[in-house]
């Protein structure tokens, strides 16, 4: 099948940019279960899963702040027992019986309790990609030859990460589409060729800039300045640590802030044209994209920010 029969093809084509389409909550959730048994709507899995919780998502993110919860899987999994992980709290209930699902999310959200049902402090970093077949073909397509690979690359290295493949995460236009733990770093675009890449940046704590698409725990325009800065940074190869400063909306379809940078004193190859400091200005622009996979000829306006300028000082040009 051709790739222009996919709606993260198309999307690319149309210019869209990744920065700052990072799916947002405050907290995350993922609760084991064999991707045989996921629907399109990830929590209506089959199989036992305990129904209702995307009801009671809803009506707690409303105390809580927005709670999301999805379902991670790997070749094998079995179900009789399920671990559930929390992010950004970092906590991991183990050897969960399903039909208690829905009493250790309560008791986790609405008292606070990490007792009664043994939370432990997750040990490993998470990667996280979407291979949700069912919910959109881009994802199977693209998600699935993603999660092999890094898994592949990831053994290989002998690095200390555990690769599962995830329920939808939000943005299947921009497949694959994966979320990086407990950083909380979206990607998208990610090519199998660029697993080298992206996992020697993450190894010296940086982020690979060509494929982010912003920190789920930011908000908003939060992750789009930060995001763009970090794409900014990519394309120029600098290696660096920066700070957001003096985010400011000028209009509604307008807003600036200030980047300051600290050069990465890991990085084996100095540099010496990394300003102190840098002021960015972004913009809403339209852009024409598929919803998705099953609706490629009905195009959708989407108005997203992009970088409209930033001024280095004459030492910088």
């Amino acid at each position: 099948m051709s790739n222009s029969n996919y709606c993260s093809f198309l999307t690319r084509q149309s210019g869209e940019p990744l920065a700052g389409t990072a799916p947002f909550a405050r907290h995350f959730v993922f609760i084991s279960w064999p991707k045989k048994f996921w629907q399109y709507e990830a929590l209506e899995a089959k199989g036992g899963f305990p129904q209702g919780l995307k009801k009671w998502m809803k009506e707690q993110s409303k105390v809580n702040g927005k709670i999301s919860i999805r379902l991670v899987s790997h070749s094998g999994l079995n179900h009789d027992k399920v671990d559930i992980f929390i992010y950004p709290e970092k906590l991991c209930y183990s050897k969960v019986l399903p039909e208690d699902i829905p009493a250790v999310l309560e008791s986790h959200f609405r008292y606070g309790d990490t007792t009664s049902f043994s939370a432990a402090e997750i040990e490993q970093d998470q990667i996280l990609i979407c291979t949700h077949g069912r919910h959109d073909k881009c994802c199977a397509k693209f998600g699935q030859e993603l999660a092999d690979k890094m898994r592949y690359h990831v053994l290989k290295q002998k690095t200390s990460i555990e690769v599962w493949e995830s329920s939808h995460l939000g943005g299947h236009r921009f497949a694959p589409t994966m979320l990086d733990f407990p950083t909380g770093l979206a990607y998208g675009r990610l090519t199998p060729d660029e697993i080298p890449n992206f996992l020697a940046s993450r190894k010296e704590g940086l982020v690979y800039g060509p494929a982010y698409r912003g920190t789920v725990f930011l908000s908003e325009l939060e992750q789009v300045a930060e995001a763009n800065v970090q794409h900014y940074c990519s394309m120029r190869n600098w290696s660096c640590q920066f700070q957001i400063q003096n985010l400011e909306k000028i209009s509604e379809e307008k807003f600036r802030c200030i980047a300051m940078f600290r050069k990465s004193e890991s990085s084996i190859n100095p540099q010496n044209n990394i300003p102190g400091e840098l002021p960015f200005t972004f913009k809403l622009k339209g852009f024409e994209s598929p919803s998705g996979c099953d609706e490629l000829e009905v195009r959708k306006l989407r108005k997203c920010w992009e970088l409209e300028s930033t001024i280095p000082s004459n030492n910088f040009l």
